[in-house]
């Protein structure tokens, strides 16, 4: 299967943080998410260092992000950074439906709540995985990131119950989050080779 070039992570993050109206900021330098890191860690719901390191985070339209796009590394392979794109945008999707307090009050102040929007944005990975080779991912594994975000383990058997529930509409073609129906549809134009080619 071919991966995809800087070039194509580079347009594709250009494309869909001009469809969702976001821009993308360094993560590892910004005083903004330091702080925000401080209080996730005193919240208990992320431990501050792995937050800086190994997480993309969204807040309003802007997309922090602990690597350079069109750049991989041994943690963000150029096909995770689209796929990362899609989840981020995802989560803007989900603040513009709901508005920035309900969703903040949803995400932060509530272990169901964090996992539900989770969960609604892991189906990005899903359908893009999909998309690129005809396979649905266990939900388990979509969702085990969620065991960092201080979620219960109650609630993220929710989340794996809501993306098992949903891999069988994927199966037969279904797109439903907006931010996949955005990124397929720019790389069913720009990037198809890197879908691979069916049997």
């Amino acid at each position: 299967m071919k991966d995809p070039t800087p070039e194509q992570v580079e347009r594709y993050w250009r494309y869909m943080l001009a469809v969702f109206k976001a821009s993308v900021v360094d993560k590892r330098n910004s005083f903004e998410m330091k702080a925000l890191a401080m209080l996730l860690g005193k919240a208990g719901i992320l431990d501050p260092e792995k937050f800086l390191a190994h997480y993309a985070t969204t807040i309003g339209r802007r997309i922090y992000v602990p690597f350079d796009i069109g750049v991989p590394t041994a943690e963000w392979s150029l096909w995770g950074q689209i796929v990362v794109c899609a989840h981020e945008c995802q989560h803007i999707h989900q603040l513009d439906w709901m508005g920035p307090l309900r969703f903040a009050w949803k995400y932060v102040g509530s272990s169901a709540g964090r996992a539900h929007l989770e969960a609604e944005a892991y189906r990005c990975q899903l359908e893009l995985h999909h998309w690129r080779t005809g396979e649905i991912l266990p939900a388990e594994k979509i969702v085990a990131p969620l065991k960092a975000y201080n979620v219960s383990d109650n609630d993220i058997a929710v989340a794996a119950t809501i993306i098992r529930s949903a891999s069988e509409a994927v199966r037969r073609g279904a797109i439903t989050n907006h931010a996949s129906h955005a990124a397929i549809e720019y790389l069913d134009a720009y990037a198809h080779d890197l879908r691979q080619p069916s049997n």
